[in-house]
This record gives structure tokens, sequence and C-alpha cells, in this order.
């Protein structure tokens, strides 16, 4: 009888570990279906291949579908990228400079990027769903193109939303972005996406 108890319990096993892979493709698949804009704080990180901090800084992220955020970095010091859909601005206030570009040059690896889109996650990605931790739901997603400038990113999605995004690039350097407070389906003013450069900045790029 126990020669027969043991498999049934691993069919269990392995049934409940498909069914919460499917949670977690699905639970960011529907966020970022249901997402047109939202706010948040951030905490980020820059770590090297053997886990030293290289960089750390904070600060608010407020986009909109299509192609339309603000990346504000308050500390350590100010920076920030602005998009109306048709221009990406980096600016550096302590520089007096901004950096402009087409939009559709803005990295794949953005964060951005993936919240901007609403497809199914397996038309760009190798998908791998990953245990439960740290009271998050972990997704994998694994780039097919191969000129992709990150080898993988890792979601946590904690109550339906996106708590955390990690990023391996080719240098083997992972960026750690952790959301709070976000909000979901806010309005914003067009202004809001608009980048007015003050008096004395120095333009480099496209503009």
């Amino acid at each position: 009888m126990l020669r027969k108890v043991i498999p049934l319990i691993f069919m269990l096993v392995c049934f409940s570990a498909i069914a919460e892979d499917k949670k977690s493709q699905q639970q960011l698949e529907e966020f970022l279906a249901s997402t047109n804009t939202l706010s948040a704080h951030f905490q980020q990180k820059l770590v090297d291949e053997y886990g030293m901090l290289l960089q750390q800084s904070t600060g608010t992220l407020n986009m909109q579908r299509p192609g339309k955020f603000r990346w504000d970095y308050i500390l350590p010091y100010p920076q920030s990228i602005i998009s109306n859909g048709k221009k990406l601005w980096m600016y550096d206030s302590e520089l007096e400079q901004a950096n402009v570009r087409p939009y559709d040059q803005m990295l794949s690896s953005s964060p951005v990027n993936l919240l901007d889109k609403n497809q199914k996650l397996d038309e760009e990605f190798i998908v791998y769903s990953l245990p439960f931790e740290k009271d998050q739901h972990w997704i994998k997603l694994l780039p097919k193109n191969k000129e992709s400038d990150f080898k993988e990113m890792l979601i946590g999605m904690h109550n339906g939303k996106i708590k955390t995004m990690h990023f391996l690039d080719n240098f083997n350097q992972r960026t750690e972005i952790d959301f709070e407070k976000m909000t979901t389906n806010v309005n914003f003013t067009a202004k809001q996406f608009e980048f007015s450069a003050p008096q004395g900045t120095d333009i480099i790029g496209d503009f």
C-alpha cells in the first residue's frame, strides 16, 4: 500500500507545482493587461556578479500606455528619464545637461519596456515560474532574442501587482528594483510626460 501512496503524493505535489506555475504567469499577464497607468516609489540597486553593491538609488515612477513615463531619481542625486512616446529625455540637473533620443531607442532591459506592452509573455520570452518566496510569486523570463541586452529577468508578484524586478545583464551585473506604494489606472495630465529644459541646459542629441 505504501508503494502506491508515495507515487500518488508525488503526483499531487507535481500537480500543485504546475498549478502554481500557471498562477504566477497568469497574475503577471493579467496585471499587464489591466494596467493602463501606474504610479510607484522604488528602490534600486546595482550589484556585480559577486553580490557587491555598486550603486543604490531611490525615486518615483509614473507611466501611461503607450510609451509615456517619468522615471525620477531622487537619491543619491536627482536625475530624470522622461518619455512622451516619441522622444526620450535623460536629464541631469547637477550637470545641467539633457540627452535626447527617439523613444524606440530605449533599452529592451528597461522595466518600462515590459510594463508598456500588453501581450502574451511567451511571445518574447521563455517563461519559468519559480517557488513562492519572500511573500511573492516569482516568474523568470529569458529573452528569445539572442541580441537582447539582458540574460534574464525575474519578476516578483504580490497581491496581483509587480513588487520586484531583477535584471541580469550580459556583464553579469544585476539591477534589483523594489516597488512600493504602487497604484494603477490613475489619471495624469498631458504635461506630466513632457520635458521643458530649464534655461541654461545643454541639450545633446536628436531634438
